[in-house]
This record gives C-alpha cells, structure tokens and sequence, in this order.
C-alpha cells in the first residue's frame, strides 16, 4: 500500500474542523513520490549551486595565489633595493668623510701656507735690510780705508762676512718659496680630489635617490596588490561562508532525505494498532467521544493530566507537518505518519519540533502544559486518518 505524507493540506482549514468539532472526510494525497522527486530536483540544484561557488572559491583563491605570488617577487625587488640602497649610503657616507678630511686638510695647509707667507716676507725683509746694510757697512769701511790707510785684508773680510750672511738669507728665501711651491701643488691637488669626491657624491647622491623612487614604486605596487589580497580575501570569506552554509543545508537535506526514505521504509502506521506509547503517562481528564461543551459536542481525542513540563512524545515516526498556536488548542503539534494517519498533541506548555523535521518513535516533541484555557496541565491527544477521529485507546496500550 503506497504511503504519502501530509502535503497541500489547507491545515488552518483542518484545525477550524477539529475546533468546530466537524468530522470532515478530508482528502490526503499520497503525495511522497511526487515530494521526493521535487526534494531530488531541489537537492541536484543545491548541489549544482554549491559546485558553482566552489569553482568561485578556487578562481577567488588563484587570484590571492598569484597576487602574493607577484608581491613576494616585488618584495624581494625591494630587498635586493634596499640593500643596494644601503651600500650607497654607506659608500655616501664615507665619501663624506673623507671630502671633510680633506677640507680639514685644505684648512691646515692655508694656515701652513699663512705661516710660510709670513715668514717669507719676513726672510725677505731682513735680507733687504742685510743688504742695506752691508752696502752701507761695506762703502763706509771702502771710504774708511782710503782715508785712514787700514788694512784691505779687513775691509775684504768684512765684505765677505756680509756675502756669506747674504747668501745664507737667500737660501732660506729659496726654501720658503719652495715650500709655498709644494702648498700650492698640494691645495691644487686636494681641491681636485675634493673636486672628483663631490662629483661621485653627487652621483651617488642621484643612485641613492633612484633607488628610494624605485622602491617607494615598488611599495606601492605591493599595497596595491595587498589592497587586492584583502577584497579578494573578504569574497573569499563570504563564498567560503556561503559554501559552508550550502553545504550545511544540503547536509541536512540528504539526512532529511534518508530520514525520509527511512520513514517510507517503515511499516504501515496501521500495523502499530494497539502497540503504541501514549504520548505521556498519566489519567486521563477526558475520553474519546465524551460530551463536550453541554453535551453539543463529541471529543475527538483524550486529555491525558500531566505535570508542567512534562515530555510529550511521538507515538510513532514522522514529519512534523504543524507546529504553533490554535484556538481551543493551545500549543499544538501535529505529526503526519502517512497513509493519511496523523496525531495531534494539544494544551501544550512548550513546543520542541518545528515543521518539516522529521521525528522518530518516542522522540520528545513538546511540553505538557495548560495552554488554548485549560485549568488543569496535561495533554490533548488525538488519532485521525484521513481527517476521522480514531479513538487512540484502541492504537495506544497500557
């Protein structure tokens, strides 16, 4: 016998019946090839969705892939950069170094030739005034000698004295203008090494320079391209968000699949007649077909008393096709078994299942309670097939 569970069902229309207290030959269709095939479409279309964002994943995750890849290389660029870079200003540094020492130098050899100015117009000075001297000293003793009658042996070593201190005074001229000679060759020769040092700093100055251009392009290559990494890193997240989600869901959709197949794979609800649980353990407050109301109205379930919070439980598997709110009811549930047999549980404190799950024989699904005006906590119970009331003492033992 083909089994369905409860789909296309108008279930307001149905409780309105239940409350009313109507027994409507309601019409079920067996409807669990068609939904299982519709759940197949639905799950191919999942699975083929969650390909798509896993293609968009590895396209997303190659691009992150060669963007590092290209800033790894344009780091080490900057590296090989920035070491060269230092080299230079190393090599600045010491340019520098020595362009001062030999400014220094410059500085020493102007006050040495300060010195030997000096003392050159000083040499000069005292053998001009030698000179002068010995031509006075030499003309006066020439005329002494003419007049007096002395010895020429004398006047002769007296000229030769001055000769000799004149010629002694020209050689220390001579040494001082060689000296100025030597200073003026080695200024020259320093400002021209200063010279050729200004002009490498100057070029090394402009490497220098380059290098910090190409790096600062080459840094902002690289943030550019982490700028990159980042908003392809945050696509990444929300498709691996997505994916997990996608995958989640169709996690559950094969389980509620197998949960289903499991469920259609059971034995006929109408073989479990006088072998079920009640749903909970207690007295009953109101029988099957009791008067209800003044006697206008017939129940159509049980009312089993319970403790507040009390587990209620299916009493056989299913899918759970209503699960809130209804008049008269309170809290209810209502759990399809198939072959148009389905259980009510009412009145209830707290609802633990919500619609669409599948539930096994004996899960717990609500909690007993009070609720749709009762006055006393338990749990309204019924049986129906095909929307008729069965009366659940005969499906349920004790």
């Amino acid at each position: 016998m083909p089994r369905g569970l409860l789909s296309g069902i108008n279930i307001p229309a149905l409780l309105s019946a239940f409350a009313a207290g109507l027994v409507p030959c309601l019409l079920l269709i067996p409807a669990a090839a068609v939904i299982a095939r519709e759940d197949s479409v639905r799950l191919e279309n999942r699975e083929v969705e969650l390909e798509n964002i896993r293609s968009r994943i590895r396209d997303v995750r190659s691009r992150i892939d060669a963007a590092e890849t290209d800033s790894d290389a344009l780091l080490k660029e900057i590296q090989e950069t920035e070491q060269a870079a230092a080299e230079v200003s190393a090599r600045l540094r010491d340019i520098e170094k020595e362009i001062a020492a030999k400014t220094a130098r410059l500085e020493r050899l102007e006050q040495d030739k300060v010195r030997w100015e000096t003392r050159l117009e000083s040499q000069r000075s005292n053998l001009a005034r030698q000179i002068r001297i010995a031509y006075q000293t030499g003309h006066h003793d020439f005329l002494k000698l003419l007049l007096n009658q002395e010895d020429p042996a004398l006047v002769g070593r007296m000229v030769t004295y001055h000769e000799y201190h004149n010629r002694a005074r020209a050689r220390k001229i001579a040494a001082v203008k060689e000296s100025l000679r030597n200073i003026s060759n080695l200024q020259a020769s320093i400002r021209e090494e200063t010279e050729d040092l200004q002009s490498l700093q100057s070029d090394q100055t402009a490497r220098l320079e380059e290098h910090r251009r190409y790096r600062n392009s080459r840094q902002k290559a690289i943030d550019d391209l982490q700028a990159f990494i980042d908003k392809q890193d945050a696509q990444l997240q929300h498709l691996e968000n997505n994916e997990k989600e996608l995958a989640s869901l169709l996690d559950r959709v094969k389980s509620d699949q197998l949960a289903i197949q499991a469920y259609e794979e059971l034995p006929p609800f109408q073989s479990f007649r006088g072998k079920l649980a009640w749903p909970v353990n207690g007295r009953f407050l109101h029988r099957f077909g009791e008067a209800r109301k003044g006697g206008k109205l017939r129940a159509h379930g049980v009312r089993i008393a319970a403790e507040s919070g009390a587990e209620v439980r299916a009493v056989s598997a299913g899918k759970v096709v209503f699960a809130d709110w209804f008049r008269n009811m309170g809290l209810l549930m209502i759990i399809d078994h198939g072959d148009g047999f389905m259980s009510l549980y009412g009145n209830n404190e707290r609802l633990l299942k919500k619609p669409g799950d599948m539930v096994a024989t004996g899960d717990t699904v609500a909690r007993a309670g009070d609720t749709g005006g009762q006055n006393q906590p338990g749990v309204y119970f019924e049986i129906r097939r095909q929307g008729n009331p069965l009366n659940p003492s005969l499906w349920c033992r004790r």
